[in-house]
Parts: structure tokens; C-alpha cells; sequence
């Protein structure tokens, strides 16, 4: 029986759960690394804009599916609210991993934007207030 080597097997794609964690994003203040992913969000080719928005749905359907089988007005009421804060956390990383190819470009962009209006200090980490 011949056995398969799987050493020399690469990871195809390494998820992203945070912005924080890529290293394109890595230079860039919370608000910059919002603006590249949505450059890069809005430069994604259509086909893949569909599958984003069509991952998406799904997850959202997944979701309220389960909300409607919670029984009682109270629980609800709470599950709604749950669903509401869980919102960002399960849509975010679709959008960030799919945008993940177009990031570096995306920022790219950004940093010609951002010295054309002489915004430079996005790039910057941010400074500690005073007296910390």
C-alpha cells in the first residue's frame, strides 16, 4: 500500500478572523485598516462580490432560522439582541478573507489617497494619550 507523503503540503489559504492578524494591514491605524478592506471589497471582481454577498445570506439565514425556533417572547427578545451584537463577528472575516487578494493593492491606494490629501499619519501607530 502506498502511502501518501503530506509533508510538502502547503496551506492554500490561512483564515483571518481579525484585521488586526494580516500582514498587509499591519502598518495601518483601525480606521485605515477599514477603509482598505472596503477599497478592496469594492475592487473585487463581480463574481466574487456575489459569492461574498451569497456566503453572506446564508450565514444571516442560518441565523434567523435558529431565532425562530426559540420558544417564548422573552428568550426572543434576548436572542435578537445576541444576534444583533454576533452580527459583525460572524460577517466580518467572510469579507475579510475574500477580500484578502486585493488588499495589497488596496492599500496601495490608500497610501496614494492619503498623501495626495496629506493625511500621512494613518500609517503612524497611535500615539498614547497623555499621562498614561
Amino acid at each position: 500500500m502506498i502511502r501518501p507523503n503530506f509533508a510538502n503540503l502547503k496551506v492554500i489559504m490561512k483564515l483571518y478572523w481579525s484585521a488586526r492578524k494580516i500582514p498587509e494591514l499591519a502598518p495601518f491605524r483601525a480606521t485605515g485598516r477599514a477603509q482598505i478592506i472596503q477599497l478592496a471589497a469594492r475592487t473585487m471582481p463581480l463574481p466574487r462580490r456575489y459569492l461574498t454577498n451569497f456566503l453572506k445570506l446564508l450565514v444571516l439565514a442560518a441565523l434567523f432560522w435558529q431565532l425562530v425556533t426559540v420558544e417564548g417572547w422573552g428568550l426572543r427578545i434576548l436572542a435578537l439582541l445576541a444576534a444583533g451584537l454576533f452580527y459583525p463577528l460572524l460577517l466580518h472575516p467572510l469579507t475579510l478573507n475574500l477580500a484578502r487578494p486585493y488588499l495589497k493593492d488596496a492599500a496601495e491606494q490608500f497610501q496614494q489617497q492619503a498623501a495626495a490629501t496629506g493625511e500621512d499619519d494613518d500609517t503612524k501607530p497611535p500615539t498614547p494619550p497623555p499621562g498614561a
